[in-house]
């Protein structure tokens, strides 16, 4: 049953330096002027018809604006429920409590963190494992785990609960396997999303997580997979099958949803905006050709502007914010103004967010860092940014003394057809 501490229920100019990135980092820019739908420079805070809204595409967990329904929305106190399951021929070495504080309060506290307190996520975990009807081995638990497969083990793991367990009330549950127990391969923890819900005490359970890490668990693995709970994508890039090709080329260090080992972990300003973390006038949606002034508030601390959008096409905007050495992102490797490119036509997986390399052709934190080349993207005060069809062009022209970097947005025409751009 719930602790009695959990709430009841959910409440309703110095000098520039023109750094030139990949082209696949810039796609569509050359289809801006479509997009710059008044005749001079603006940069307005966003509403419900706002040019930089992306539209919501039919692809897995889109980047689009508009809130999609079946997910449970990450604002207020959020109730989560953890379950512990051993299997026959083997007793676990630990117990569900020390599981669980592998996991929380850490996860609760980067969540509260990244929303500037506007999502509490309360955990009532069970205190005795319960037995699977059958050896985990025989689950043939893996990272690509066949869906019958999948479907038999989230099964019976319910029924295995249920007599034991009251599922009524929970936005979220983790079903966590013994660590130890031969067979559990920590490559299958995810999120798996059901057509079909299951339902148990009344609850209809559509998305469960399923946790099978080691102790200890890789780091902010569980907030990873909360993130998946409430809409957001994986934005690591997954090698073909037999490739050597490094996982996190798409965005580094920066979004734990690219990895949870990231030196910058705290979710995007983008994700902060779909989650509804942040008000209209915190995003300045920059339109028309011209020269725009801003002030951005870095990324990690409550108040003030949070992120700029130029939109760069039918389903495509380029995002601009500031990252600092602070709450969620303490152990940054570089601080600055981070842009980077959204596709909301992308599924999860396919790279619907790109970071853009400010400084191509050096990297940073070679030892701690996930993917060196992109610790060091950010723009630092007197850097500029422009992509190769010089559409657009982001200066840092200052960090004053209450921590905010100032920014200038000059948006152009095309020097080039968007067909010569191999991302487009």
């Amino acid at each position: 049953m719930p602790r009695s501490d959990l709430p009841a229920a959910r409440p309703p100019d110095t000098r520039t330096r023109v750094l030139r990135a990949a082209a696949a980092a810039v796609a569509g820019f050359a289809a801006l002027v479509a997009w710059t739908l008044m005749t001079g420079p603006s940069a307005t805070a966003v509403s419900g018809d706002t040019p930089c809204l992306l539209p919501r595409a039919a692809a897995h967990h889109s980047e689009g604006n508009d809130w999609d329904t079946s997910f449970a929305r990450p604002q207020g106190d959020v109730r989560a429920l953890m379950v512990f399951l051993s299997f026959p021929g083997t007793a676990p070495d630990l117990t569900p409590a020390q599981v669980a504080a592998d996991h929380y309060p850490a996860t609760g506290a980067f969540w509260d963190t990244a929303s500037y307190g506007q999502f509490r996520l309360h955990l009532h975990a069970e205190t005795t494992w319960l037995r699977m009807p059958r050896p985990a081995g025989d689950y043939l638990i893996n990272r690509d785990w066949d869906a019958a497969d999948r479907a038999a083990y989230l099964r019976d793991a319910v029924a295995t609960a249920d007599p034991h367990v009251d599922f009524h009330g929970y936005d979220v549950v983790y079903l966590v396997a013994d660590p130890d127990a031969p067979g559990v391969d920590s490559d299958a923890t995810k999120v798996v999303n059901l057509a079909t819900p299951i339902t148990a005490d009344g609850n209809h359970l559509r998305r469960l997580v399923t946790v099978f890490e080691h102790h200890p668990p890789d780091r902010d693995v569980l907030a990873h997979e909360t993130g998946h709970i409430f809409d957001l994508p994986d934005l690591y890039y997954r090698p073909p099958a037999g490739s050597d090709a490094d996982w996190d080329t798409y965005v580094g260090d920066w979004d734990l949803m690219g990895s949870q080992f990231g030196l910058a972990p705290d979710p995007f300003a983008w994700h902060k905006w779909r989650l509804g973390w942040l008000a209209p006038d915190q995003v300045g949606c920059v339109t028309g050709v011209g020269t725009t002034y801003h002030d951005l508030s870095p990324d990690e601390v409550p108040g003030g502007t949070k992120l700029l959008v130029v939109r760069t096409g039918p389903d495509r905007a380029l995002a601009i914010e500031a990252r600092t050495r602070a709450g969620n992102d303490r152990t940054a490797c570089t601080e600055g103004v981070l842009l980077y490119t959204v596709r909301s036509d992308a599924s999860s997986g396919d790279g619907p967010v790109r970071v853009v390399d400010g400084h191509p052709g050096t990297s940073a934190c070679p030892a701690t860092s996930v993917y060196p080349p992109l610790a060091d993207a950010p723009l630092g005060v007197g850097e500029s940014w422009s992509p190769p069809d010089g559409s657009v062009q982001v200066t840092v022209t200052d960090r004053p003394a209450d921590g905010t970097f100032s920014v200038r947005v000059t948006v152009g025409t095309p020097r080039r057809p968007a067909d010569l751009d191999p991302a487009a």
